[in-house]
């Protein structure tokens, strides 16, 4: 894996090379399990492709995945109210760092990362791809046929796991976490759903595979996450301003003002007419120069 800084990294001709090969080995393994274990066809594993192609990326030793997570004591998990003890995986544990991809809701890892920060030595690194460039391919209901290949209309942006953000709050300003967001170009399998007589194709979601890596933005402190305040904020805003300026729109506007202001780049102060109003924090914790 690459060192990655900071303010942003893209990929060298020879990154993009070994994990396009590391997709094809997966997805060739995965094609594998498929006839022999489930011959119903792909969709499957789930999402288990893009899971497995970053381990393989950010550590190629499979020894170390999928590794049981122990405390000083030789416990792994917490025990509560005299139940037995949870059980803790680290999708990868390298180098003394756990690193955990996750392609949905940074909400279930909260428990996860909250007991390896307070019971282990380990850092952590949670690791999120977003497609920035998707192309999508329709699954016939009836017959298992694959349609054309199209370009999607959207784009997948930074912004998207801005509101996610708010789940890992209470880490930010933990030195030993660090969030690793990889932008890629990825395809994605929708699987169409029958009895629908709308002109518009009706579908959910079957399957994601990577293909290409584009870019990485690592978030190692509450300084990194200024990426997410708007060089144009007037000195007090609103959420609403903040909203048109970031184009991060509803309650996710709310919910990573809420979290900036946690982690100390924000500060609520007072009112704008009847709206609460915010302004940017300039201190020696916060302040990029």
């Amino acid at each position: 894996m690459p060192e990655i800084k900071s303010e942003g990294y893209t990929f060298s001709f020879g990154d993009t090379a070994r994990f396009r090969q590391i997709v094809i080995d997966v997805m060739t393994e995965a094609c594998s399990v498929i006839e022999t274990e489930h011959p119903e066809g792909i969709g499957t594993l789930g999402e288990k492709q893009m899971h497995a192609a970053i381990k393989r990326f950010i550590c190629p030793d499979k020894a170390k995945h999928e590794v049981k997570l122990y405390n000083s004591y030789g416990y792994t998990g917490a025990a509560e109210n005299g139940h037995a003890n949870r059980k803790f995986i680290a999708d990868v544990l390298a180098e003394n760092t756990v690193y955990e991809i996750q392609t949905g809701s940074f909400s279930p890892l909260r428990e996860k990362i909250s007991w390896i920060l307070e019971n282990t030595v380990y850092n952590v690194v949670v690791i999120r791809p977003i497609a920035e460039s998707l192309w999508v391919s329709y699954i016939d209901a009836k017959n298992g046929s694959i349609g054309p290949r199209r370009k999607s209309p959207r784009h997948g942006r930074l912004e998207d796991i801005a509101p996610q953000l708010y789940f890992f709050r209470d880490f930010i300003n933990n030195p030993r976490f660090s969030l690793l967001i990889l932008m890629i170009e990825a395809d994605q399998y929708r699987k169409k759903i029958s009895g629908e007589k709308s002109k518009k194709i009706r579908s959910k979601k079957y399957e994601l595979i990577p293909n290409s890596l584009d870019r990485a933005y690592i978030f190692k402190s509450a300084i990194d996450y200024n990426i997410f305040v708007p060089e144009t904020l007037p000195e007090l805003f609103t959420v609403k301003t903040y909203s048109q300026m970031a184009k991060i729109y509803g309650m996710d506007a709310y919910s990573i003002v809420k979290t900036l202001c946690h982690i100390g780049l924000l500060e609520q102060c007072g009112n704008l007419g009847k709206a609460a109003a915010y302004r940017r924090r300039h201190d020696k914790h916060t302040d990029n120069e």
